[in-house]
């Protein structure tokens, strides 16, 4: 199950958080790209980890090959349009925010935030 001191953590991260919505703007390539996300709340945290920490039965899914969940990765919301995990890697202590493409097969994050502190800054929350 979840590490108590992760999930208090992350919750007490998640309270600071203004809204439940939030758009995040990127430049690429001159191209602005607009990212929009639905953060879960504090009750629906442990049930946002199926299928991703933990099977239906609380099995773990994480393991230790390249592609696998990490055991320092929690969901905290998801794409508003895809449906793609966002998640916090509690193993770095800046705690960085990621996002994953779901359904490949293995996990290959891309980091949106080098920080919990720098996504509560940038991110637009609606």
């Amino acid at each position: 199950m979840l590490t108590e001191n992760r999930l208090n953590i992350i919750v007490e991260k998640l309270e600071m958080v203004p809204s439940q919505k939030i758009q995040i703007q990127f430049e690429i390539d001159d191209d602005k790209e607009t990212l929009n996300f639905i953060l879960f709340l504090e009750e629906e945290f442990e049930r946002a980890q199926i299928g991703y920490r933990m099977d239906q039965q609380g099995k773990t899914l994480i393991g230790n090959n390249s592609g696998d969940w990490e055991d320092g990765w929690f969901v905290i919301g998801y794409d508003a349009d895809l449906g793609d995990p966002l998640f916090v890697d509690t193993s770095d202590s800046f705690y960085p925010v990621l996002t994953a493409e779901k359904g490949l097969g293995e996990w290959e994050p891309s980091v949106l935030f080098d920080s919990f502190d720098e996504f509560l800054n940038k991110a637009v929350f609606k």
